[in-house]
């Protein structure tokens, strides 16, 4: 409990020095106003957001992207900074857990595609890679060096398709906990198919 409470000042002292308290509580309050007001919600959160973008990308300065980028929360104080304001956001019930993964994973691809934040970027990017994929014999799109190492298959069952999609899952788990949180909706979707298709009719 000594530990966690000293991780969560460390984090609490990084965000302070990736935004100022200024801007931290500014985005509180955008987000405890986008509440009340249901209309206008998730246009105050996506412009509030943006401006941590745009905070961001001052931060990096000169500094190439891909550098700046580098490692995970655990490594990288941006990254750590941007997940602990989030997290802050979802401590004070404004957003889900869920919900800031996918804020956090979207706040990334916009600020390294230099585009406009929308909680919709990585659903938008994922189906963009899905149409530069290949076609296979079966018709679906998928990505040529994935399909020829899978190896090719040609027979199948229900039990098998789960036992396929539960190691896709867990793999993603892994690969989300090592920092890859653009992972986190393709790992949910691959849960729910998992629940589905475990359901008998």
């Amino acid at each position: 409990m000594y530990m966690d409470h000293l991780r969560f000042i460390s984090t609490k002292r990084i965000i302070m020095t990736m935004f100022t308290k200024s801007v931290i509580t500014t985005t509180v309050t955008s987000f405890t106003e986008a509440l009340r007001i249901d209309g206008q919600a998730a246009d105050k959160r996506n412009m509030a957001i943006q401006k941590l973008v745009d905070v961001m990308v001052i931060k990096r300065g000169t500094q190439a992207t891909k550098d700046f980028l580098k490692g995970n929360a655990t490594t990288n104080p941006a990254r750590l900074a941007v997940k602990g304001l989030f997290d802050t956001l979802v401590e004070k019930n404004l957003i889900s857990v869920q919900t800031g993964k996918i804020y956090s994973t979207n706040f990334w691809i916009a600020f390294q595609d230099n585009v406009p934040f929308s909680p919709a970027l990585s659903n938008q990017k994922s189906k963009a890679k899905k149409e530069r994929g290949a076609t296979t014999g079966n018709g679906l799109s998928a990505d040529k060096a994935v399909v020829t190492k899978a190896g090719k298959v040609e027979t199948t069952d229900r039990a098998a398709l789960v036992q396929t999609l539960t190691k896709g899952f867990e793999q993603s788990q892994i690969l989300i906990k090592a920092g890859d949180s653009q992972l986190t909706i393709m790992a949910s979707t691959l849960e729910n198919l998992i629940n589905e298709l475990s359901t008998p009719f």
